[in-house]
């Protein structure tokens, strides 16, 4: 199913609100970006039944595509790709600028014992290809993409925006387990420079990065502009908090579309092979019946030359 407006908020309201924060640092000129995706992720986890490492390089996609998202133009939506040779194989995660994400994960049952770190580079192996497909309004789209070898998933990212976006960024992920929870915090932060903006500051932002500026923020439980503060710079200045989660798209309306693709004859004979069809959404495991009337019904709009289609 393609992409449109949220339909589905899944799971109950969490114990601790997962947000997006955008600041500027004055008079550095850097745009700060921030997410706090712990609970989202979580969630995920258990929608998909994801084992430790697998969970934890999806929790780091998660918060990357709410980045990724919070640079869009309004209303528009942006998909991160991994294809790799390692054990998790790959994953798409879909994220809008409202804030909402989603995703799937290819091997859900990846987990490598010991230093979490390690794991989410040996699950994605040593080559592979990782792509941002942005939507830019009024029907355009633009792909970038690389090749990767070892790394994670936000060393990857870091070289996305300095071969394909070529504009001074930082960006950091942090995953940090607690205990048996391997997603204690999932955050992330990215610091681009504007235009006009100082060079040197994004260097030393990114340093601090390099340092563990955000874990270590992170492991001191403090609030998301404190964080944010600590590792941009503390004359961030907050534009907006807002509200994160993780919500999907799909709709009965958009699974009975998806059965048109069949064709008259191929709804027939599904009718006489099984009487019904079943989809079920890959990114939130919703599933659809679709019974015969219904099967019935579409078949005959499509034969008279109708597009069969249920308005979404």
């Amino acid at each position: 199913m393609r992409p449109g407006p949220p339909a589905l908020i899944l799971g109950e309201a969490p114990v601790m609100q997962d947000v997006l924060l955008r600041g500027l640092v004055r008079p550095s000129d850097l745009r700060v970006i921030y997410v706090d995706a712990t609970d989202l992720s979580r969630m995920a986890r258990l929608l998909h039944g994801l084992a430790p490492t697998s969970a934890a390089i999806f929790a780091e996609a998660l918060a990357a595509g709410l980045l990724l998202g919070a640079l869009q133009k309004e209303k528009t939506r942006v998909n991160l790709h991994l294809a790799v040779d390692g054990p998790l194989v790959g994953l798409l995660v879909d994220a809008d600028t409202g804030g909402n994400v989603r995703g799937r994960v290819r091997s859900t049952h990846v987990h490598f014992p010991g230093d979490p770190a390690v794991g989410r580079r040996a699950a994605l192996g040593g080559t592979g290809s990782l792509s941002v497909l942005r939507d830019l309004g009024n029907g355009e789209f633009y792909r970038g993409s690389i090749e990767v070898g070892e790394g994670t998933l936000t060393d990857h990212l870091r070289r996305y925006f300095a071969e394909s976006e070529q504009v001074p960024t930082a960006l950091e992920v942090a995953v940090l387990p607690s205990g048996p929870e391997p997603l204690g915090r999932v955050a992330g932060v990215l610091v681009q420079r504007l235009p006009e903006g100082s060079t040197e500051s994004i260097a030393e932002v990114a340093g601090r990065l390099r340092e563990g500026a955000l874990a270590n923020a992170l492991s001191r439980g403090l609030p998301a502009a404190e964080v944010a503060r600590l590792v941009a710079g503390g004359s961030l200045e907050v534009l907006l908090e807002s509200e994160v989660a993780y919500r999907c798209t799909c709709s009965r309306d958009r699974a009975l579309n998806a059965v048109t693709a069949l064709g008259a004859d191929g709804i027939r004979a599904a009718i006489d092979e099984r009487r019904e069809l079943v989809i079920d959404c890959e990114f939130c495991k919703q599933r659809y019946v679709i019974r015969e009337p219904e099967l019935r019904e579409l078949a005959r709009s499509l034969s008279a030359g109708g597009s069969g289609q249920a308005t979404a």
